[in-house]
C-alpha cells in the first residue's frame, strides 16, 4: 500500500500538466470547499485534483465530461478531507509508526538533493567507460599509514620516487619489487612476479589506484600514488576490452616439449575434430572429461594469457596454440559477458559506491556547496581561528578504534565555544563529542589527533547536509508536495483500517443486518450472484485403501455398505476395513485412512456424475490404492449462509460502514462544497 502511494505521488507529479483559465489567476481563487474550519479555493483543489485523477484531468475531455469528473471529485474529496481532520483530531499525524515510516521515506526521497548530481554523474559516466576494460599490472607499494607524521610520509614518497628513476633507468620492475618486498616485509615470503596483479577493472580497487592505472597507457609507469596503504608504482602491461565472466574450454599440456602434439590438435580440431573430443587428452584431470569446460570465471580468476587470447576472439573461435610459463595451451571462447547499458549499470554503481572511496566524492563536494550557500561557518578555520578542537582530543582514548568510547560527564569539556553555526543554529565541543560516541567505529589504531580531526570533517559535512536537508521543502515544492502526500496517504490509510475496515469487521450486529438485506436481493438464476449460493452438495465419508493386494475392493464395498446401512460411524468404517486387511500384502503404516467431506457439485474430484445420490462407489487412488466412497447425503442448491458467505458481503458492508461514517464527518466538520466555483472551473 505504501509503495503505491509512492508510486502514485511521484506519476502525478512529473506527468500532469494543468492549466486554469483566466479566472482562476491569483486575483481570483475561490472557496471551493469548507470543511472544519478549512477553506480549500480552487487552485488547492485543482492542485490535488490533477494529482489523483489520472486520465479524467486530460484537457482533450469534452467540458461536459469534465465538470461531471469535477463534481464526481469534489464528492471524494470532501470525504477525503473530512478524514483527514478527524484523523489530526485522533493524533494520527504524530502517531510513532507514521512518523517513523515517513521519516524512512522522506529521507529516500531527499536523498537525491543532498548530493552534487553533475560530479555524481561524471563518476557514474566514469566508472561505465573504465568497466569496459579490463587493465592487467604490476606495483610496487611503500607502506605509509594514513597517519604518518611529515617526515614519514616523505620518506615513503621520495623511496617511491626514487624506485621510479632506477626502473626509468632500465632496472627491472619485478626486481624492484622484490627488493621492496624484503625490505618492507623481511619475514613473508616473496613471490618471483612479486607485485602482479590479475585483471581487474572499476571498482576491483581503492580509487585513487584504479584512477591512476586508467590514465596510463601500455608500458607507462605511473608517478607515486598516494592511497591509504601508502605509495604505490604502478605499471601497465595490457589493456583488452573485456567485462564480466566467461565461458571457455581449454587444452592444457605441462611443459614445453608438447608444442608438435598441440599443433596437430589444432589442426585436428579446425579439421572438424570436436573441441570435447580433443579435450581428453589434456593435462587438466579436472575438466578433461567434461570438455575442458571453464564455466563462468572471472578475469582475476584467469591467467593473464588467457585474459588476453580471449579478448580477440568471437564466441566458437578457437585460438592457436600459445605457450606460458605453464606449458601450451589452446582455448575456445564459448561466451563472454557484454557490458549492460548505462541505465541498467547505474544500480549497480550506487550500491558498489556505498563501500567505494568515490562514494563520498559527491556528499562531500555538497556539504561543502552547502557551506558556502548557507553561510555555514567552521569556527576552527576562521583567521584567527575561533574555536579548537583540543578539550575533545584530550578526552578521546583509544577505546575509540574498538568502538567502545564513552561519554557521559559534559562538565568535562570547559570550552563551549562554537564550533560550527548554521543559521538559526550553533554546536559546540559537546555536539561533536556526542557526534564521535554515537557515530564511533572499529578501526584500525592510528594517532589519536589525526583521528579525532578526520572526525570532525565527517561531523562538519554532517551538520551542514543537515541544515541543507531541513530546507528542501522551502527550495522544492514538488519535494514538499511529495511528502505531503505521503503523509496524508499514511494518515488516511492508518484511518481507514482503523475506524472502517477493523471497526465494520468487529460490529457483528451491523454485519447481520446488511446480510439479511443484501441476500434477500440475491437470485440463483441471476449468473452473477452464482458466487452467493451453493449448487448441490453431498456429504460423502471417504476411506482411502493404500493397497488393493492387501484388500480387494468388492469386499471393501461389501463391508461399507454394512456399515452404512446399520449408520456407523466413519471411525467404525475403518475398524471394519482394517480388521480385514492383509498385513503381509502391504507395507503402508496406514493401510486405511478416513476423513469425511462435503463436496460440492462441478467443484470437486471425488464423485462421478451419476454418484449424485446415496450409496457406496469406488475409485482409484494411484497405481495400487483405492477409494471407497459413502455418499450420506445429498444437499439441494440454496443461499449461502452469513458465516459461510462472509467474505463475499464483507466488501459491500465496509464501503456502506465508510458511507455511514462519511455522513456523520461531513456534519461533524461542517463539510460545504461549493458548486458554484467548482462550475466556473475550465481546464
Amino acid at each position: 500500500m505504501k509503495k503505491i502511494l509512492l508510486a502514485t505521488a511521484i506519476f502525478s507529479i512529473f506527468n500532469f500538466q494543468f492549466t486554469i483559465s483566466h479566472a482562476q489567476t491569483q486575483d481570483f481563487n475561490p472557496v471551493v470547499l469548507e470543511v472544519g474550519g478549512q477553506q480549500i479555493t480552487q487552485s488547492e483543489f485543482m492542485h490535488d485534483f490533477r494529482l489523483s485523477s489520472g486520465d479524467k484531468a486530460s484537457s482533450t475531455l469534452p467540458q461536459a465530461e469534465k465538470s461531471k469528473a469535477l463534481e464526481e471529485y469534489a464528492e471524494l474529496y470532501a470525504n477525503f478531507r473530512a478524514k483527514l481532520c478527524d484523523a489530526k483530531a485522533m493524533g494520527l499525524d504524530t502517531a510513532r509508526n507514521l512518523t517513523r515510516e515517513l521519516n524512512k521515506y522522506r529521507a529516500d526521497l531527499a536523498a537525491p538533493y543532498l548530493i552534487d548530481s553533475a560530479m555524481l554523474q561524471h563518476i557514474l559516466q566514469e566508472a561505465y567507460e573504465r568497466n569496459q576494460y579490463a587493465l592487467h599490472c604490476s606495483h610496487i607499494l611503500v607502506p605509509c599509514s594514513p597517519d604518518a607524521s611529515p617526515e614519514d610520509t616523505m620518506e615513503a614518497y621520495n623511496r617511491a620516487l626514487e624506485y621510479r628513476k632506477r626502473i626509468l633507468n632500465g632496472e627491472d620492475f619485478s626486481a624492484v619489487a622484490i627488493e621492496e618486498a624484503l625490505r618492507a616485509r623481511p619475514h613473508d615470503p616473496v613471490k618471483p612476479n612479486e607485485g602482479e596483479l590479475a585483471y581487474f577493472s572499476s571498482f576491483q580497487m581503492v580509487y585513487p589506484f584504479e584512477s591512476a592505472a586508467y590514465a596510463l597507457q601500455p608500458g607507462e609507469i605511473s608517478m607515486p600514488v598516494r592511497t591509504r596503504f601508502g605509495y604505490h608504482l604502478i605499471k601497465l602491461f595490457d589493456r583488452v576490452k573485456m567485462y564480466g565472466k566467461v565461458t571457455l574450454q581449454h587444452i592444457w599440456f605441462r611443459g614445453n616439449e608438447r608444442q608438435k602434439t598441440i599443433g596437430r590438435l589444432y589442426e585436428n580440431i579446425v579439421s572438424g575434430l570436436p573441441f570435447e573430443n580433443a579435450a581428453l587428452q589434456s593435462d587438466d584431470a579436472s575438466t578433461a572429461n567434461d570438455g575442458g569446460f571453464i564455466r563462468d570465471a572471472t578475469l582475476g580468476q584467469l591467467p593473464q594469457e588467457y585474459v588476453k587470447v580471449l579478448s580477440q576472439l568471437q564466441p566458437g573461435e578457437v585460438s592457436h596454440p600459445f605457450y606460458t610459463r605453464y606449458g601450451w595451451h589452446m582455448v575456445k571462447l564459448v561466451k563472454k559477458d557484454t557490458l549492460p547499458p548505462f541505465e541498467s549499470m547505474v544500480p549497480y554503481y550506487k550500491q558498489r559506491m556505498v563501500r567505494d572511496q568515490r562514494g563520498d566524492a559527491s556528499r562531500k563536494s555538497f556539504a561543502a556547496s552547502a557551506r558556502v550557500k548557507y553561510g555555514i561557518i567552521d569556527y576552527t578555520v576562521t583567521n584567527p581561528p575561533k574555536a579548537s578542537l583540543d578539550e575533545v582530543i584530550s578526552i578521546v582514548n583509544d577505546s575509540v578504534f574498538k568502538a567502545e568510547w564513552r561519554f557521559r560527564d559534559t562538565t568535562v569539556i570547559k570550552d563551549r565555544r562554537p564550533l560550527v553555526e548554521v543559521p538559526g543554529r550553533q554546536y559546540n565541543a559537546v555536539d561533536f563529542a556526542r557526534y564521535i560516541r554515537k557515530n564511533q567505529q572499529k578501526t584500525r589504531r592510528c594517532d589519536l589527533a589525526y583521528h579525532v580531526r578526520n572526525l570532525y570533517n565527517d561531523f562538519l559535512d554532517s551538520v551542514s547536509v543537515a541544515y541543507a536537508d531541513s530546507q528542501l521543502e522551502k527550495e522544492y515544492p514538488d519535494f514538499a508536495d511529495l511528502v505531503d502526500e505521503y503523509r496524508r496517504g499514511l494518515m488516511i490509510f492508518d484511518y481507514n483500517e482503523k475506524m472502517i475496515w477493523t471497526a465494520a469487521i468487529n460490529d457483528s450486529i451491523g454485519f447481520a443486518d446488511f446480510y439479511a438485506r443484501e441476500s434477500a436481493k440475491k437470485s440463483m438464476s441471476n449468473p452473477d450472484d452464482s458466487i452467493y449460493f451453493w449448487r448441490t452438495r453431498a456429504r460423502i465419508v471417504v476411506l482411502t485403501v493404500a493397497d488393493s493386494m492387501a484388500l480387494e475392493p468388492s469386499k471393501a464395498v461389501k463391508l461399507i455398505r454394512k456399515a452404512s446401512d446399520k449408520n456407523l460411524t466413519s471411525s467404525a468404517m475403518q475398524e471394519m476395513l482394517l480388521d480385514k486387511i492383509d498385513r503381509k500384502k502391504t507395507s503402508s503404516v496406514e493401510p486405511v485412512t478416513v476423513s469425511v467431506e462435503q463436496v460440492e457439485k462441478g467443484r470437486q474430484s471425488y464423485l462421478a456424475p451419476d454418484q449424485w445420490r446415496k450409496g457406496v462407489y469406488t475409485t482409484s487412488n494411484g497405481a495400487k490404492g483405492y477409494r471407497v466412497l459413502v455418499v450420506q447425503n445429498i444437499i439441494e442448491p440454496g443461499l449461502k449462509g452469513q458465516l459461510e458467505a462472509r467474505g463475499y458481503y464483507l466488501s459491500g458492508w465496509q464501503n456502506e460502514y465508510e458511507q455511514n461514517l462519511c455522513k456523520k464527518l461531513r456534519a461533524k466538520y461542517n463539510v460545504k462544497i461549493h458548486y458554484d466555483a467548482l462550475r466556473q472551473i475550465r481546464y
